[in-house]
């Protein structure tokens, strides 16, 4: 009599998953898109793709593994939509943020979130400050590590601080700490 044994060894995503969570994505994105800044009801995004919610954490853990999941997305579809090596196209991006309000308020929630270390976004946040410092370094020309630090910092309070008030100009008000920062060498 043969002996067959069960192995543990993990199966990877099918391609049907891949593109199921993609589709998911993709609406959420759209929903947090059209948002004034309310977050978008995971019943919401659940209906628009013909699940469930628990369907829709299936592919994700969490909501927080979504939120970061959406973040993501958003990075990818900036680097996707121009040359983020380009000054102009650094600054029509961020006059883009104001005009997607969910995805801001989300970014500074999720920004928050990520103090805690054991949460979702501390990783995602950490590799997506990497990158923004390199948009500042190379889009920006701005090549100072302390102008690069406070160039980011600046983007990052002055994000919160559109979420609190939409008259704040975030791409007016960085271009000129730009100038100054690059004036300063």
């Amino acid at each position: 009599m043969a002996v067959t044994t069960k192995t543990s060894a993990r199966r990877g995503p099918y391609a049907k998953g891949v593109a199921r969570r993609a589709e998911i994505l993709d609406v959420a994105l759209q929903l947090y898109g059209a948002s004034s800044g309310d977050r978008p009801t995971l019943a919401a995004i659940a209906a628009q793709v013909g699940l469930t919610e628990a369907g829709v954490l299936h592919y994700f853990g969490s909501m927080d593994e979504l939120f970061v999941a959406i973040l993501e997305a958003r990075d990818i579809h900036a680097v996707d939509a121009g040359a983020l090596t380009d000054p102009e196209h650094v600054w029509a991006y961020l006059a883009q943020t104001t005009r997607t309000p969910g995805l801001t308020k989300l970014f500074v929630d999720m920004s928050v979130a990520a103090a805690d270390p054991n949460h979702p976004a501390h990783a995602f946040m950490e590799r997506h400050r990497r990158r923004v410092y390199e948009v500042v370094r190379t889009g920006l020309g701005i090549d100072d590590e302390q102008a690069v630090r406070l160039a980011v910092a600046a983007a990052e309070g002055l994000q919160l601080r559109w979420v609190q008030d939409h008259s704040t100009d975030i791409a007016g008000d960085l271009e000129a700490l730009a100038r100054i920062l690059t004036s300063v060498r």
